[in-house]
């Protein structure tokens, strides 16, 4: 079940003053496709400048529990955290940005590999994860008539998180190549 943008505003509102769901599901998203299978709330809390109440630690768990299962199921449900349809699009717009950002500085701070490691996709991805992290800062040219091209955005962003996740971390129930007849895998 998707977490409510709405209620976790609420929640971190009152917990962590000044930021977003989106920026919050973002850096864990982040830190979980660089591999991190648990982020570790200290460090989560260190790279929010913020200390992390019991409430916000068991918040974390959660987001990041059914995130790893969405953005390792072949059922591609993954959605970033984001504000719902009801909300301006500049809003909207703006929560995208900050999701992005906070992706990048995530996978950064849990990414330990060399970066030549990488594949030109995953490269290309986090890119374009740091240019969309940009578009905030246009969010007064930003209209109704955009909406379109918002949706295309937020799905690009979607499928490339799984993209990342799939690459760096592998897919839930996949049958590691064992050199045994791969005809009837077994899937647990």
């Amino acid at each position: 079940m998707q977490a409510d943008y709405d209620l976790t505003a609420q929640l971190l509102a009152d917990s962590l003053p000044g930021i977003t769901p989106a920026e919050f599901h973002g850096l864990l998203t982040g830190q979980l496709c660089s591999g991190v299978i648990q982020p570790d709330p200290d460090d989560v809390s260190d790279l929010l400048d913020h200390e992390l109440l019991p409430v916000v630690r068991k918040l974390l768990e959660r987001l990041a529990k059914e995130a790893n299962g969405q953005l390792g199921s072949v059922e591609y449900s993954f959605q970033p955290l984001l504000p719902c349809d009801d909300a301006s699009i500049r809003e909207r717009v703006s929560a995208l940005a900050q999701w992005c950002e906070s992706f990048t500085t995530g996978f950064a701070a849990g990414y330990i590999r060399p970066e030549s490691n990488l594949s030109k996709e995953a490269r290309e991805i986090l890119s374009d994860f740091g240019d969309l992290a940009c578009i905030g800062d246009a969010q007064d040219q930003v209209d109704e008539q955009d909406e379109e091209d918002f949706m295309e955005l937020v799905e690009y962003v979607r499928m490339a998180a799984i993209t990342l996740y799939q690459q760096l971390v592998g897919i839930c129930g996949e049958v590691p190549d064992s050199g045994t007849d791969q005809e009837n895998p077994v899937f647990h």
